[in-house]
């Protein structure tokens, strides 16, 4: 690989997309940002941004123009597939030498987070199958359950009520914070030798409850926070009302349930190893959003 070569980011405008961007532009690493509307493009040193639309094939030629490693990211939906396959051909056709995809824990049958006849789990297994074949040097990150996913109702509920209203009973899962899979993406992407033909599961170095995830915010803002365990069908009907769509219902309830079956306990060693250090807390993560919860 070229020095002079970009690394190509896939779903720039997102949350870990974000994150990688700051890491790679701390870097002083040449970037190319791929967006489907400009107008959500940030300044960001080292970083140029390209209009493209996976599900159009043809516009992703000039996002991967001078290309060395791509981190592919994307959004869930029905051309999932299709759309990340693009991605995948025409890396090959412009000479990409690694791709890492966030994929997802659920992906793998071997997985202790294996979630049969899950959409996500489904669409993230095509489309890993289409890279190993694609004779494109991959690597696959599979986490299991974000932090950042406290930040919108839960947030809310916690802020106004003081409550955390979740279908996962008293189940446990080592969530992660989307900043050390950033990192990991942004150490893989800068020097991908080592991890060529691997997948990582990744989690948090702890497994926790909503009941102590609880009293970790509750701690942090000086307020007793209280769970509040729903069942399936409280879930689903409160995901109804906000208007989600009926593939992201069937997903967060197959998730809970795995949770709330004691299945997504396991701890991966993976973050730690790669990053050498630990995972970040949940400690730490609260402390560092403490804002949104009071």
């Amino acid at each position: 690989m070229e020095n002079n070569k970009y690394i190509t980011v896939f779903g720039a405008t997102g949350k870990i997309g974000m994150e990688l961007l700051r890491f790679l532009s701390a870097a002083d690493i040449k970037t190319i940002a791929v967006t489907r509307d400009k107008n959500k493009a940030v300044t960001i040193p080292c970083v140029d941004w390209v209009e493209a639309d996976m599900a159009n094939k043809e516009s992703l030629y000039k996002a991967m123009n001078n290309t060395k490693a791509v981190f592919l990211l994307s959004g869930h939906s029905n051309s999932f597939v299709e759309e990340q396959g693009n991605v995948i051909e025409v890396a090959k056709e412009q000479g990409v030498g690694h791709i890492v995809k966030l994929s997802s824990g659920a992906v793998d049958k071997d997985s202790p987070f294996y979630i049969p006849g899950s959409f996500i789990a489904k669409v993230h297994g095509e489309v890993e199958a289409l890279l190993k074949t694609s004779d494109i040097p991959w690597t696959l990150l599979q986490p299991n359950g974000f932090m950042q996913n406290w930040l919108g109702e839960l947030a809310q509920t916690v802020k106004h009520e003081r409550k955390i209203y979740e279908a996962t009973g008293e189940g446990k899962r080592a969530y992660l914070d989307i900043r050390d899979i950033a990192e990991i993406a942004f150490r893989i992407l800068i020097n991908p030798e080592p991890h060529a033909g691997k997948a990582y599961l990744l989690t948090g170095g702890q497994a926790v409850n909503f009941t102590e995830i609880a009293a970790i915010i509750g701690a942090e803002i000086g307020e007793v926070v209280e769970f509040i365990p729903l069942n399936p069908g409280e879930a689903h009907q409160r995901m109804e009302k906000k208007g989600m769509p009926a593939v992201a219902v069937q997903s967060i309830l197959a998730y809970a349930e795995a949770q709330r079956n004691n299945q997504a306990t396991y701890v991966s060693p993976a973050v730690s190893t790669i990053l050498n250090k630990p995972a970040r807390t949940v400690k730490a993560f609260v402390e560092d959003h403490v804002t949104l919860f009071k």
